[in-house]
């Protein structure tokens, strides 16, 4: 297999093809997704522009890698964000977030607080790791100190929720791009068998976990609601044949195979008041 450049991408098999959608799509998913949480829930408003932009950019750093793809040997795929080496991942999340914080220092911080919880998730142990982890936890102490110097104190309720929403986005996003829209609660990627993660934190939800399921190839259906009304989102993907990808190597493949774009309207259950 040809294997150049460095994609990051969500991807999926499905009917002799690999879906692929690339990472800051995914991103700024999520923050269509953050922009249409219900404000009520929003500890400290003033800087909900800030978390905004921090979400649709958490995965920023893979932009210029997600044009070609690299072709995983022992996997017989595409390299995917899950799969990913270690030492090129986190360089690449260090440039991410240096560029997020140059543009806001609290969005870099909930950022890096959020890169740590899934190195701590995947378990992954590496003298690079330890390093990376120092590093950002440096990186967060010494934003905590430049806002404090600036009036601009973090509140730990603010920081709390903040997070909470970034990784609810985040995997939301990731739901659409790991599951097949209309597919049955049976064929449920096992990541959100039981809901999503951290989402009982959200009061609105009173301590029960946000569930999925699709209603057709075009609704998904949470419950409880996270949002203030139904939301439609599109996004593009690439449908890329594994007949093509032999033929060609996963590079040209992946270069020749036009985006499509799909549409998912977000609602809440029918019985279930939004």
């Amino acid at each position: 297999m040809e294997n150049q450049g460095g994609i990051t991408v969500i991807c999926r098999e499905q009917d002799g093809a690999f879906v692929m959608i690339k990472q800051h799509e995914h991103g700024r998913l999520a923050g269509e997704f953050a922009a249409n949480f219900k404000e009520e829930q929003v500890p400290v408003p003033r800087r909900r522009a800030e978390v905004l932009r921090a979400i649709s950019n958490h995965d920023r750093g893979w932009i210029d890698l997600d044009e070609t793809p690299f072709w995983n040997d022992a996997e017989g795929a595409p390299y995917s964000f899950i799969d990913f080496p270690v030492v090129p991942k986190l360089t690449f999340y260090r440039r991410g977030l240096n560029e997020i914080e140059a543009d806001t220092q609290y969005g870099a911080l909930l950022c890096s607080l959020h890169f740590e919880r899934l190195i701590e998730v995947s378990g992954e142990e590496n003298p690079e790791l330890n390093n990376y982890l120092k590093d950002e936890a440096e990186r967060r102490a010494r934003i905590h100190r430049e806002l404090e110097q600036n009036a601009d104190p973090i509140g730990e309720a603010e920081l709390y929720y903040d997070a909470r929403l970034l990784q609810f986005c985040d995997d939301l996003s990731l739901y659409l791009g790991l599951n097949e829209p209309g597919s049955p609660k049976s064929e449920e990627h096992p990541w959100w068998t039981d809901g999503f993660s951290g989402s009982e934190d959200f009061s609105f939800t009173s301590g029960r976990v946000i569930t999925a399921e699709w209603q057709d190839a075009s609704t998904l259906l949470l419950e409880p609601f996270p949002f203030t009304r139904e939301v439609e989102v599109t996004f593009s993907l690439r449908r890329v044949s594994l007949s093509d990808i032999e033929d060609k190597g996963i590079a040209r493949a992946y270069h020749e195979t036009p985006d499509e774009e799909c549409s998912i309207t977000v609602s809440p259950r029918p019985e279930e008041a939004v």
